[in-house]
C-alpha cells in the first residue's frame, strides 16, 4: 500500500473512533439505553446483511444450476439481469 493510501485510512479510523467519543459524550440517552439502541441497530443490520448474502447465494446457485443444465460453454456478462430470473412476465 502507499503512503497515500495508509495516510488515508488513518485519517479514516481516526475520524471514526473521535465521532463514536464525540457521540457518546454529547448522547442524549444514558449509557444503557445508547448500548441497547446500538446493540437492536446492530443485530438488525447483521439480519439485512445475512438475508441479502442468502439471496445472493441462492440466485448464483440457480444461475450456476442452469448453465449446467444448458451446457454453456460461454457466458455473457451483462449488466442486466435476464427477464427470465426476475419472476416478471411482462419483461
Amino acid at each position: 500500500m502507499s503512503d497515500q493510501s495508509w495516510d488515508r485510512l488513518s485519517g479514516l479510523l481516526v475520524g471514526a473512533a473521535l465521532g463514536l467519543v464525540a457521540g457518546m459524550l454529547l448522547a442524549p440517552d444514558s449509557g444503557e439505553t445508547t448500548r441497547k439502541t446500538l446493540k437492536d441497530r446492530t443485530q438488525k443490520s447483521l439480519g439485512q446483511f445475512r438475508d441479502s448474502a442468502d439471496d445472493l447465494r441462492e440466485t448464483l446457485n440457480r444461475r450456476t444450476r442452469n448453465l449446467i443444465k444448458g451446457g454453456v460453454t460461454e457466458i455473457e456478462i451483462s449488466d442486466q439481469t435476464p427477464a427470465s430470473e426476475t419472476g416478471s412476465p411482462d419483461e
